[in-house]
């Protein structure tokens, strides 16, 4: 399984949108979000050869939007590489070319698609608002119930590295030493079980949903964001408690 999350900017993502001014933020969570019956299912996007998981983790959020609001979006796998490449000034690259390549940073990707777009084989490429979120589970799980999907930013090590592929959630307490940092990784946020400590969410990643504790991601999480696509969604965002005239200001700026 590859990464490819680089370091953020900490001035740019101060200066970036924060979700956190708008209104869905001063709403409670719901104490559980279960999205099972959902008919959405995570995909690959050839994360497991190429460091593409800014463009992978977006593409399964643009899909789970979708889902949630009743329809299916048609989405070329190949178009989730050729994003990334661009998005790194690599346009037209091959995947041996990309697989020797670093990654990408978050806001890098989310800004490309803002004003280039995200062409995933339709008419018209897709374009979503973008906002930081606060890092505290409370606000992270409020915009999970009222946004949809979230485009999250951690740093693996070697312990979650080694434990990917099992069955068990990915957990930290901090009483034993998770090994070195293995690198950064963005995954996307779907739902979770309960907002205490010990109870699990569901990420995607790697082509597959794997669980992790809040404690596991109170340690790990560097950055957050919720997104909005007006494009996929049957709502225009102001109904989501977002001021989109604010935030499409604020985007420009």
């Amino acid at each position: 399984m590859r990464l490819g999350r680089l370091g953020h900017s900490e001035a740019a993502l101060a200066s970036a949108p924060q979700l956190g001014t708008h209104r869905f933020a001063a709403m409670p969570p719901p104490p559980a979000l279960d999205r099972a019956s959902v008919p959405f299912q995570p995909r690959l996007f050839d994360n497991d050869t190429l460091p593409d998981c800014t463009a992978a983790a977006l593409a399964n959020a643009a899909l789970a939007v979708s889902a949630l609001n009743g329809f299916e979006t048609a989405l070329d796998d190949a178009a989730v590489p050729s994003f990334y490449a661009a998005c790194i000034g690599m346009p037209g690259a091959t995947a041996t070319q990309l697989a020797v390549t670093q990654g990408a940073i978050a806001l890098d990707v989310l800004a490309r698609q803002l004003t280039d777009g995200f062409d995933v084989g339709q008419a018209a490429p897709l374009s979503g608002l973008y906002g930081v979120l606060a890092l505290a589970p409370s606000a992270l799980a409020t915009a999970l119930a009222h946004l949809g999907p979230g485009y999250w930013g951690v740093t693996l090590t070697a312990r979650d590295m080694d434990n990917a592929e099992s069955a068990a959630p990915w957990d930290d307490d901090g009483s034993t030493d998770p090994g070195p940092a293995a690198g950064g990784h963005m995954l996307m946020a779907w739902d979770y079980a309960g907002l205490a400590e010990t109870d699990t969410l569901r990420l995607a990643t790697w082509g597959r949903f794997k669980s992790a504790t809040w404690r596991w991601v109170r340690r790990r999480l560097d950055e957050a964001y919720g997104l909005v696509w007006r494009q996929l969604s049957t709502v225009s965002g102001t109904d989501l408690g977002v001021d989109v005239a604010r935030l499409e200001a604020e985007l420009r700026a």
